[in-house]
């Protein structure tokens, strides 16, 4: 009973108490939701951090895959000229061949049937040409188609590098 009539007589005292209490009370709970923010600001912090960090890797790896990519097309190109050159010399030796046979078979006919003003006065001739244009121009068709594939393979291949895996 005691108790009480002391806390009724100083009731004021008492008020004052409770009140800094809870503003000890509200200072502690600001400091720790400040600590809480700036723990949260921190880790955002690592956390962009490490996302460009990983956005910066996986654009080196990209940039790589297609400069190997575009390197391997390149190696394959080179190859296909070298091809080519090989190509176009036998192509060229077969055409001369023709042309010397076709020489040799008019040499060899009798042209007493034909005069060389008339139309087809010299058929082996024309087909030897009809053939050699032929076989060059398919020559130069499956240049541009092979220069097509190598183009298409290292797009599609550096497509496939860029996509995520």
């Amino acid at each position: 009973m005691a108790a009480l009539t002391w806390l009724l007589s100083n009731w004021k005292l008492v008020l004052v108490g409770l009140l800094l209490a809870l503003l000890g009370l509200q200072t502690v709970r600001v400091a720790g939701l400040e600590q809480a923010a700036a723990d949260r600001r921190a880790t955002d912090a690592e956390s962009q951090r490490l996302a460009e960090r990983a956005q910066r890797t996986e654009e080196q790896r990209r940039a790589a895959a297609v400069t190997k990519e575009a390197t391997d097309a390149q190696g394959r190109i080179s190859t296909l000229e070298d091809d080519l050159r090989g190509a176009r010399a036998a192509a060229d030796g077969l055409r001369e061949a023709a042309a010397g046979a076709a020489g040799r078979a008019r040499a060899s006919a009798c042209t007493a049937t034909a005069s060389p003003s008339q139309p087809g006065a010299d058929p082996l001739g024309l087909l030897v040409d009809v053939l050699g244009r032929a076989d060059k121009r398919a020559g130069e068709l499956a240049e541009y188609a092979d220069r097509l594939r190598i183009a298409g393979i290292a797009c599609e291949r550096s497509y496939d590098a860029l996509t995520p895996k």
